[in-house]
């Protein structure tokens, strides 16, 4: 209230009478968590014959501004210190008196810690021809941001077992995501997609999901973000074999921040059960013929999930095994007919495929 009040004093009742001009607080650099740069300037104008005797920095804290730091002019001879109420700078704070040539003070934060942002205004106190005054600053402000880091583990996903095709799954990635505040996004790699190769020689299809919200709370002590963000995905059977990644963007730009999950499995019925026989004709004679049967799905079919079956003999297992060994005869034409089936988490499925045989006569040329 008193700089006030001696401010109105210098520009309203003693007209025609020089007041310091200028002043003014400014920041340079940026303030950083962590080592920083930052440098807070307070400079300012005298008139002759002004006897400058302090600058002064506060610092608003606690809803109150307090004075921090005081610098002196060359000719005080005197080292700028800290005050009482800017003990908390002790050790991460060097203070640069002003030279006569700059009239600039400067407070320069090493280390910047959270409680340094706030408020802050310059105050100089001087004898003039009017007596001893002091002038203060209009206030400035110092913003610390923080740099993000790795989310704090793989995502995790529930349910985390037994996951199959038509399922929801939802995938829970947190971590420190800086200040201002950044965001996860996610990236899906599902394998074998057909899309690109790379140098295993495995297929990959890469699916961005970017705008998935990401929540967060500023941490005490840390003035960062801690940021949680859940992907609900609805599980086909290409996201078998899928990694799911949660990557860092702090303001607005990608980091190379990241974890990914290891490889998914994703359960999923038999299916695209296909017959092939060793002949390339349509018709060939009697003898040895060789039939196979593939499938899809997963878990895989095993060999002896395997059945065959003619269309004559409909209900009679002929053989097992993904392939089958027949010795036709001219007469025994037949369609045969390939029954694969796989199981998980108690349910059993099964798809199936036929093929015809034609057996008849050789003729000899």
């Amino acid at each position: 209230m008193e700089g006030n009040m001696l401010i109105e004093k210098c520009h309203l009742l003693y007209t025609g009478v020089e007041c310091l001009t200028n002043l003014q607080i400014s920041t340079v650099g940026h303030a950083v968590l962590g080592p920083s740069d930052l440098e807070l300037r307070c400079s300012y104008n005298p008139d002759t014959g002004d006897d400058i005797y302090s600058i002064d920095i506060s610092a608003e804290l606690n809803g109150q501004y307090r004075t921090i730091v005081a610098f002196y002019p060359e000719n005080r001879r005197k080292d700028g210190t800290l005050r009482m109420d800017g003990n908390y700078l002790n050790g991460r704070v060097t203070m640069s008196n002003p030279k006569q040539s700059s009239n600039v003070a400067v407070l320069i934060f090493n280390q910047t810690e959270c409680i340094d942002e706030t408020l802050y205004k310059c105050r100089v106190t001087y004898d003039s021809n009017i007596g001893t005054q002091i002038q203060e600053s209009n206030a400035t402000a110092i913003y610390v941001e923080a740099s993000p880091t790795s989310p704090d583990s793989v995502p995790s996903y529930i349910p985390s077992a037994g996951i199959e095709e038509g399922m929801s799954v939802v995938f829970t990635c947190t971590g420190n995501v800086g200040k201002p505040m950044g965001k996860f996004r996610w990236i899906v790699y599902r394998l074998n997609a057909n899309v690109m190769t790379n140098a295993n020689g495995m297929t990959k299809q890469e699916s961005l999901y970017d705008n998935v919200t990401t929540t967060g709370f500023e941490m005490p002590g840390t003035c960062t973000f801690k940021g949680t963000s859940q992907l609900t995905l609805l599980m086909e059977s290409q996201d078998n074999n899928a990694i799911v990644r949660c990557e860092v963007v702090y303001q607005d730009v990608p980091q190379a921040l990241y974890k990914q999950s290891n490889m998914i499995n994703v359960y999923y019925s038999v299916r695209n059960v296909t017959v092939t026989k060793s002949h390339l004709h349509d018709t060939f004679g009697p003898g040895q013929t060789t039939l196979t049967c593939t499938s899809d799905g997963n878990p895989a079919v095993r060999n002896e999930d395997y059945n065959w079956y003619k269309m004559s003999q409909q209900y009679t297992v002929i053989g097992t095994g993904s392939q089958l060994i027949t010795n036709a005869t001219v007469g025994e034409s037949d369609v045969y007919i390939c029954v694969a089936q796989n199981s998980y988490n108690g349910k059993t499925f099964s798809s199936n495929s036929s093929i015809q045989i034609k057996i008849g006569k050789i003729l000899n040329s």
